[in-house]
């Protein structure tokens, strides 16, 4: 079984940012799964990352969740 969340920000799309997400992702054990572009001008585009580990899966949402981004998850994937 893996773990993922979902990690949303507002458009306009930002390739800088979501590198940074993606990078530090990679460095807690995780990987990009999917990414969703937004659905209507201004919506959220949403990239979904899977972890092999609950933990690791949750450490990575805290960080980012104490940063203020908007993490949804983590869920069984």
């Amino acid at each position: 079984m893996s773990f993922a969340f979902d990690f949303y920000y507002r458009s306009p799309e930002d390739k800088k940012r979501e590198a940074q997400i993606i990078a530090e992702v990679l460095a807690g054990g995780g990987r990009l799964d999917f990414r969703e572009p937004e659905d209507r001008i201004g919506g959220p585009i949403c990239l979904t990352f899977d972890f092999e580990s609950r933990t690791q899966a949750e450490a990575v949402e805290a960080a980012l969740q104490r940063r203020g981004e908007h993490v949804e998850g983590v869920y069984d994937y």
